[in-house]
């Protein structure tokens, strides 16, 4: 007995050692580890998606934030092999009941099982605001709307592939869902063809609603259009007459709209061989681009599907062409002849003049003004380059081309100062 106590008493007292042994053995193994492999901070470069977990027949009501970016406190080797997909971020509002007003949320972040050595300590936001609705959903019919009317003379028909869409979300969303429409454009649109297009959920109002889902969200729809059997569609044509003035040229005519739809008399149809001709159009005495409004020429016993006049633009130019002038004289600019005399070399220039031809013919070698810019030059021999212009409307220097457009101008003083005598 007396030997089992003097062991006991042994270990007590050498207890403190032993603990204070194992404390000092850790920190050496800890202090050791943390300089092969410190522990370190990061966030977490990308977006983490966020998992809402909720009851069964709930729905998500609003639209809170999907992604959150993660802070990750570990060892520096776990940051060297750690992925986005290993990082979970949950919203918990299991056993939570639908209500009106938002529940604020604390977002939480988990690293998968097998990442070891590391824990999330902060989630950015660290709280999100969740409406939990009662979820609902209703079968409803597929409706056609036509963006545009079938063109003139034209029917058309659509069928989507499928008659109802499922639509899901919150009760009271669902609710307000009059109507399931997918919009179809025809627009220069001819014969059977077939779209996949959107559909789009609308209230009584024929107001998007929104926040529900549609299953599926687009459909198929095969449209027909086809020329009616009654009405005969003819190309316009513009009926032009006289001759342009001499040097001008027709160089393109625009004209809208371009077809049209007309029934009655068979025969008288069948005769037009597929085009309508405008009223005359004359282009006698025309220099310039002009655009008309006339009117069609229908034969007796054809009527036309709605009345219509016709917009034509007839472009026209010039014929283009050139013409040289002699012995144009060189004037001065810029410098005061009373004080100071100048010479040219040489005096006179040929130059050559480009535009419309029959402007060209008109133009007299007075018309055109050659000159030097001698503004700045003092007294010496200088080389100026010649400049031009054109009084007469329709032209402008730009239309002159001097071949040798470079002219010696020698300036001399008329009362030069004396050399003062030494």
């Amino acid at each position: 007995m007396q030997q089992r106590r003097t062991r006991l008493r042994f270990f007590l007292d050498n207890l403190g050692w032993l603990i204070g042994s194992l404390l000092l053995a850790f920190a050496v193994w800890y202090a050791a580890l943390s300089a092969r492999d410190p522990v370190e901070q990061r966030r977490l470069i990308g977006q983490v998606p966020i998992e809402l977990r909720y009851d069964e027949g709930l729905i998500v009501a609003n639209r809170p934030p999907s992604n959150a970016q993660v802070t990750v406190r570990g060892l520096q080797s776990v940051f060297e092999t750690l992925e986005l997909r290993q990082v979970k971020v949950v919203a918990d509002l299991s056993g939570l009941p639908a209500r009106d007003e938002p529940y604020s949320i604390e977002l939480r972040g988990v690293l998968a099982p097998e990442v070891r050595g590391a824990a999330v300590i902060a989630v950015q936001p660290s709280r999100i605001n969740v409406q939990l609705a009662r979820r609902a959903e209703q079968l409803k019919d597929i409706s056609i709307r036509f963006e545009r009317e079938p063109p003139i003379g034209y029917t058309v028909t659509a069928q989507p592939a499928q008659s109802e869409v499922l639509v899901v979300g919150a009760a009271e969303r669902v609710a307000q869902v009059a109507s399931v429409q997918v919009t179809v454009n025809v627009q220069n649109q001819r014969g059977t063809f077939t779209l996949t297009l959107p559909l789009s959920a609308l209230d009584a109002e024929g107001r998007p609603v929104t926040d529900v889902t549609l299953t599926p969200s687009e459909v198929a729809v095969t449209v027909d259009v086809q020329q009616r059997s009654d009405v005969t569609e003819l190309a316009v044509e513009p009926r032009l007459v006289g001759e342009l003035p001499s040097g001008y040229l027709r160089v393109n005519q625009m004209w809208s709209p371009r077809r049209v739809f007309v029934r009655g008399n068979q025969r008288s149809i069948e005769a037009m061989n597929g085009v309508i001709f405008t009223e005359p159009i004359d282009l006698s005495n025309r220099t310039q681009t002009f655009t008309q409004i006339v009117r069609l020429s229908v034969p007796s016993g054809v009527t036309l599907l709605e009345p219509r006049d016709i917009t034509v633009t007839v472009e026209i130019e010039a014929v283009q062409g050139s013409r040289e002038f002699t012995g144009i004289p060189i004037q001065v600019q810029g410098i005061d002849t009373a004080d100071f005399a100048v010479a040219l070399q040489p005096e006179r220039v040929n130059v050559i003049v480009r535009g419309a031809q029959v402007a060209l013919e008109a133009l007299r070698a007075e018309d055109i003004r050659v000159f030097a810019s001698l503004s700045g030059l003092g007294v010496g021999i200088h080389q100026v380059t010649l400049q031009a212009s054109v009084a007469r409307e329709g032209f402008s220097g730009g239309n002159v081309v001097i071949p040798n457009n470079v002219v010696e101008v020698s300036i001399t003083a008329r009362n030069p100062t004396p050399t003062p005598t030494p």
